[in-house]
């Protein structure tokens, strides 16, 4: 039975309910790489062989971000495992629900998928690295293991920075779950439009560090054992996102490894944002919280 703490009109969840998954664990670890502003319709596929890798070695869907197109909305969708209507963030850069959530942690925030692994196995090591201040209002950082926020140097300079604490984290802990976010396609595309050269010039250098944490992860010994999710929080057109058009909604929705290689498994369309959280539960063998909306992305032939 769920257990709810009321504090004043806000709940704070001290358990909650899940759907067990059908199966055991398909996967030991999870690495979450999230591509700010990277909208579906302006992949340079050609350009990006390390992304074409990972779509080429699992499944590939073009899913759609949540409403409004808006990063802190979209992230806290997909980290968090619900919509918009339940978690109550509306804006790019909220810092807290702008509407009382449905249900919340001892941070004020809605649970989210590091919020799950910890409460369902405190015994795994987790890991959250990003560069834009924004994500660290929009998941528990208080409950995850290892977090550092990149904020000197240039976009390119952070984002690499990203990665390469990644690799040093994947050598170091193996961890059960990482998050890794890039930003650079967001910087540019604010700057000088998306689908521009220099759009895909930062689509391109987010290629180079995917194709550094696919060597990380092999170096690590995790190839084997290892599913990556691969997801943005938008696109955009002209120089802005947040508006009610399709190239700011649809977005990459990939999911790789040897575990899902094959014809075994084949993705659920449509696809949210939202379904991230719950397909890395269900990766690991956790259970998916029944309030959640996101569901795993998963499906049995």
């Amino acid at each position: 039975m769920k257990r709810m703490l009321l504090i004043g009109a806000v709940a704070v969840v001290c358990g909650c309910a899940c759907e067990r998954p059908d199966s055991a664990a398909l996967a030991g670890h999870v690495v979450i790489i999230g591509v700010d502003g990277f909208g579906a319709q302006y992949i340079p596929w050609k350009l990006m062989p390390n992304l074409s890798k990972l779509r080429d070695g699992g499944l590939y869907a073009v899913g759609r971000c949540s409403y409004p197109t808006a990063s802190g909305t979209s992230w806290m969708s997909t980290l968090g495992g619900t919509i918009p209507e339940l978690h109550g963030y509306r804006r790019w850069n909220s810092r807290e629900p702008d509407v009382r959530a449905f249900e919340v942690t001892e941070k004020g925030i809605p649970p989210c998928v590091f919020h799950e692994v910890r409460r369902q196995d405190p015994s795994a090591y987790t890991v959250s690295l990003y560069n834009w201040d924004g994500i660290g209002f929009v998941h528990a950082t208080n409950e995850v293991d290892y977090v550092r926020y990149f904020e000197d140097g240039t976009f390119e300079e952070r984002d690499d920075a990203t990665v390469a604490e990644c690799i040093e984290q994947l050598a170091a802990h193996r961890p059960k779950l990482s998050f890794l976010y890039q930003h650079l396609p967001d910087c540019y595309g604010h700057m000088c439009g998306w689908g521009t050269p220099e759009y895909t010039n930062a689509c391109v250098h987010v290629d180079g560090n995917i194709g550094r944490v696919m060597k990380g992860i092999e170096d690590a010994g995790m190839r084997d054992d290892t599913v990556v999710i691969l997801v943005a929080d938008h696109g955009g057109l002209g120089k802005k996102h947040g508006m009610d058009v399709i190239e700011c909604f649809e977005i990459p929705f990939i999911v790789s490894g040897p575990a899902v290689k094959g014809a075994r498994f084949r993705l659920r369309e449509p696809i949210i944002g939202a379904d991230t959280a719950a397909t890395a539960l269900y990766l690991l063998g956790y259970g998916v919280p029944e309030t959640w909306r996101g569901r795993p992305a998963l499906v049995v032939r």
